[in-house]
């Protein structure tokens, strides 16, 4: 309804401009003009009044000359098309503007530049990507432009070596120009790193445990604590029986402002586990609360404090955490374990069917949620952008 809209809104002013230019530029026109495009015109509004939009795109398209005053107009409409889905027709009027002569440099680089948009909403990725090579090179003005749209074209490719080469670049400029660096709305830096990152998970598929490891390290460089860049390190010094540097990534996460995630919990169990020293998860655990005081941190640190010390110590620090940091889960944890696990009550089933329920991942951008994490969001497309929401109690009361 609103591209509808949209629509309507530009082709009202495609049939104004028409008739203003041909107000205007009716007496330098010779005989043959003068009779073909007042008939365009009419035939525009014709078809606008019958409620035939395409036609009067045509029709309109075809009476309103090129010029810079016009410029404008046609790139609206081509546009409006485009986000319409009708990707051809945005591709024709884009391609008529670039066959106009009259057209300066920077009008010119705009209309590559609305070309190459047609040709990323087309799929036609290959031709999208010599146009923004082209004009990054050639135009001042829309370099930055051309190569943020670069980035749509290379992660569609999932070429992401041309990415991270690309988001260099963007890092670069900004640099010059005293800016932040900022690609498809989300940091330059965090782009580069969650390529690399790409990068080195697919060193991992091959093997190439050095080449993945030097493309973790990479990632980290201008954002220390990378989550996935953690992750993998972590993962991947477990891998090759290194549990010591295994934990040194994963403090790294500790340390950051990152919410804790059921995911980050394994990882540092596994850890553990291969690690010589015995008491390291429960430590870990009791350091990791202090640091994020989180449901999910304290009913785990519960049931490590109850295998090691005792159901009574457990249950103690449970309390103790409900006084100091009220949560459902929490409570329902301490409602559960003053019952007879083989109890028939009501109560021990519904309890139980919550605090087994799936926990849930969310976008920050889009609102997208699912039940496991994507590095990028299938919904907007962003980077990094999906967080735990924790599990079904704390999500409808906390």
């Amino acid at each position: 309804m609103i591209l509808n809209n949209a629509l309507l809104l530009v082709l009202l002013v495609l049939a104004v401009a028409a008739g203003w230019t041909l107000g205007r530029g009716g007496l330098r026109m010779d005989v043959a003009e003068r009779s073909q495009l007042p008939s365009q015109y009419y035939r525009g509004f014709n078809f606008l009044l019958d409620g035939e939009e395409e036609d009067a795109v045509d029709a309109f398209t075809e009476a309103l000359a090129v010029n810079e005053e016009t410029l404008d107009t046609h790139i609206a409409l081509g546009s409006v098309l485009r986000k319409r889905g009708e990707v051809d027709r945005a591709i024709r009027i884009h391609q008529n503007l670039l066959m106009r002569p009259q057209l300066s440099p920077v009008q010119l680089h705009q209309s590559h530049l609305e070309l190459a948009r047609d040709f990323i909403a087309a799929g036609l990725y290959d031709r999208a990507e010599q146009l923004l090579v082209d004009l990054a090179e050639q135009s001042t003005d829309f370099s930055a432009t051309a190569q943020r749209h670069l980035l749509d074209v290379y992660e569609a490719q999932r070429d992401w070596e041309a990415a991270v080469t690309i988001a260099e670049q963007l890092i670069a400029l900004a640099g010059e120009a005293g800016q932040p660096a900022i690609g498809q709305g989300q940091p330059a830096e965090q782009l580069r790193g969650q390529y690399l990152c790409e990068l080195a998970e697919a060193a991992l598929e091959r093997d190439d445990f050095d080449s993945s490891r030097g493309l973790y390290e990479d990632a980290l460089r201008d954002q220390p604590a990378d989550l996935r860049a953690c992750m993998g390190l972590a993962n991947l010094n477990l891998s090759l029986g290194d549990p010591m540097a295994a934990f040194d990534a994963f403090q790294l996460i500790m340390g950051s402002d990152r919410t804790c995630t059921p995911e980050m919990l394994k990882l540092l169990q596994d850890i553990c586990i291969a690690h010589p020293d015995d008491a390291l998860y429960l430590a870990s655990l009791e350091r990791y609360y202090t640091i994020q005081k989180s449901p999910l941190l304290a009913l785990t640190l519960a049931a490590e404090l109850e295998r090691v010390q005792g159901a009574e110590v457990a249950e103690a620090f449970l309390r103790a955490t409900l006084e100091a940091q009220p949560s459902v889960s929490v409570a329902a944890s301490l409602v559960l374990k003053g019952l007879d696990a083989g109890s028939s009550l009501p109560e021990w089933r519904v309890f139980g069917q919550l605090t087994a329920a799936e926990e849930g991942y969310q976008c920050g951008h889009c609102g997208f949620t699912g039940r496991a994490r994507h590095w990028r969001c299938p919904g907007c497309r962003h980077w990094d952008s999906i967080h735990y929401r924790g599990g079904a109690l704390e999500q409808t009361h906390g």
